[in-house]
């Protein structure tokens, strides 16, 4: 029964979140940005269904991006006694298995076997390749100061002040590099028109809806595990614990998605360059001065 509930609760949650990115997200994005996975299809212009696809690659694609979304999230807590699954190695799951996502995007986009649909199996792989180093060293610092990589325990380690306060920089960091992560502007060319917009232009029917649940929800995680590193998660004044949490989450939604729609879209090489050149070296200094406060004193005891 209690692995039930839990299991009705996650998909609860990833039916919210696929609610609130459909519901927000089309309505902060300028036209020349809407691109995302959270647009409607017919906004996307004709789209050339895949000719030859291959019988087991082309339909695992979407469902190895659900799954992703489903199992990460699995250790986001809402409250102290909210949590599907406490695992003592929860941020480093959470890393794991959302990124079972760019893997359904790599199966989708070879499998297709278009010339279209192969350029996005390249460009999410090289997406990958930009945000996976300085992401993680947004993820270092919270982890350094809550001395935990359980979700639970660096939420517990921001009773007395948010990590935000501390490091600013990592928090910049991770909303960059968490736009990265959801493929949403200014970051978005896996899904671009001169590729038919991705998996989009080679998927219909149930492999379409599919897309369009784990993408939707893609952007809600992140924000989710940017509320649980940084914000306190489900601790605040007055508000129930799961209130708190889901209003952190939405703000950081709206925060991410209207600062990525100011952007000019950036194309994958410009990116790397971005990532290598400027989002690394800033990862590196603020794991450096996150280890000077903790030497002194500086944080929960």
């Amino acid at each position: 029964m209690e692995l039930t509930l839990r299991a009705l609760g996650v998909l609860a949650a990833l039916g919210l979140a696929a609610l609130l990115t459909h519901f927000f997200e089309p309505a902060a994005l300028s036209d020349a940005q809407e691109r995302g996975p959270a647009t409607p299809a017919g906004a996307r212009g004709p789209v050339e269904l895949a000719p030859n696809p291959d019988r087991w690659m082309h339909p695992a694609g979407p469902v190895t991006a659900l799954l992703g979304v489903l199992f990460a999230l699995i250790v986001i807590p809402y409250g102290p006694d909210l949590v599907p699954r406490d695992l003592g190695i929860g941020v480093f799951y959470f890393i794991v298995v959302v990124d079972f996502v760019v893997l359904g995007l790599s199966l989708g986009g070879w499998g297709a076997n278009t010339r279209n649909s192969v350029d996005v199996y390249y460009r999410a792989t090289a997406q990958l390749v930009a945000y996976v180093v300085p992401l993680g060293l947004a993820y270092i610092g919270a982890i350094m100061m809550a001395r935990s990589l359980s979700t639970v325990s660096i939420v517990d380690a921001q009773a007395g002040m948010w990590f935000v306060v501390l490091q600013p920089i990592g928090f910049a960091l991770y909303l960059v590099t968490g736009l990265m992560q959801a493929y949403r502007p200014p970051f978005v060319e896996p899904f671009a028109a001169f590729i038919e917009h991705g998996v989009y232009g080679a998927s219909f029917a149930w492999q379409a809806l599919l897309w369009r649940l784990a993408l939707s929800s893609l952007l809600f995680l992140v924000a989710a595990m940017g509320a649980v590193l940084y914000l306190g998660g489900w601790r605040g004044p007055l508000l129930p614990g799961p209130v708190w949490m889901l209003l952190k989450t939405f703000g950081l939604m709206a925060i991410m998605v209207w600062g990525g729609s100011r952007v000019p879209l950036l194309s994958t090489g410009r990116m790397l360059e971005l990532s290598w050149k400027v989002l690394t070296p800033i990862g590196l200094a603020n794991v450096l001065v996150v280890g000077a406060l903790i030497l002194l004193g500086v944080g929960p005891s």
